[in-house]
């Protein structure tokens, strides 16, 4: 098992302090390749006590062990390079298969009940994801596109219980993106998260929630970044499943018009 999945296989039962030390190594995997546990320790806050309990809450015999996992994995991805197209079109299969088999009827009764709809984007990629959303869903719904952390604030006071949001993000826990979640789940205002890992704070703080098979790709020395395609699939499946939802729904309520379901 990958250290990603790992880690998402034990994100669940971490303690707030041990999901601290998660999201810190997911961005420093190079560092603990490299650091010893003292270094390693210090760049997270933590002691190196608390380090070794987390190693050991994976499965670990410790600190070396995970660090010999991580540099494990970061050299199979590096050697891996050549066969990234069969690993993205993979990946682009496995979110099909898991949308196919995914029931979207809470998210989409949300959509239809909704007086409003308001996308916001966490990200560059996300953000584009977002105006995305916009523009496809503009012949059956209109949507609004927020963006920027300075608007954050100003989501929590427009959006209601009878508005719904969606929030895009890469890994779910982005802290404008978390307080922006947790205070629409305190106003009653129903939320749908986009996002990255299956077990991420923003998920857990949106009534409905869809993921995405994010893969990194080399950009150049020592540099990765987020395929940003799996975002728009997602968006185009919602888009087409919502079309035929509202046609089934009609089928079997011909006497009901589009404008008595609004």
């Amino acid at each position: 098992m990958r250290i990603e999945e790992l880690l998402n296989a034990h994100y669940d039962s971490f303690s707030e302090n041990e999901r601290y030390i998660c999201h810190y190594l997911t961005g420093h995997y190079r560092e603990c390749a490299v650091c010893t546990i003292g270094e390693f320790a210090e760049g997270c806050s933590v002691s190196q006590t608390m380090l070794v309990r987390f190693a050991k809450k994976l499965g670990l015999s410790g600190y070396g062990e995970l660090k010999a996992r991580v540099k494990l994995d970061m050299e199979e991805r590096k050697s891996s390079s050549e066969g990234l197209m069969e690993k993205v079109t993979q990946s682009y299969h496995k979110m099909m298969d898991d949308l196919v088999k995914r029931d979207l009827t809470g998210i989409f009764e949300c959509l239809e009940r909704a007086e409003r709809v308001f996308v916001y984007g966490s990200g560059s990629s996300q953000t584009r994801a977002a105006s995305e959303m916009k523009r496809i869903f503009l012949p059956v719904k209109e949507m609004v596109h927020i963006h920027g952390h300075d608007m954050c604030r100003a989501l929590q006071k427009i959006a209601g219980p009878k508005d719904l949001v969606i929030l895009i993000s890469l890994s779910g826990e982005s802290q404008a993106v978390v307080d922006l979640a947790g205070a629409l789940r305190t106003n009653h205002v129903p939320a749908v998260s986009i996002t990255r890992l299956k077990n991420n704070t923003l998920a857990s703080l949106c009534g409905e929630n869809l993921y995405i098979n994010s893969i990194q790709m080399p950009a150049g020395v020592d540099q990765e970044y987020e395929i940003a395609t799996p975002y728009f699939i997602l968006i185009e499946f919602l888009y087409l499943s919502y079309r035929n939802y509202q046609s089934a729904k009609a089928e079997r309520n011909p006497a009901q018009s589009p404008e008595d379901e609004c």
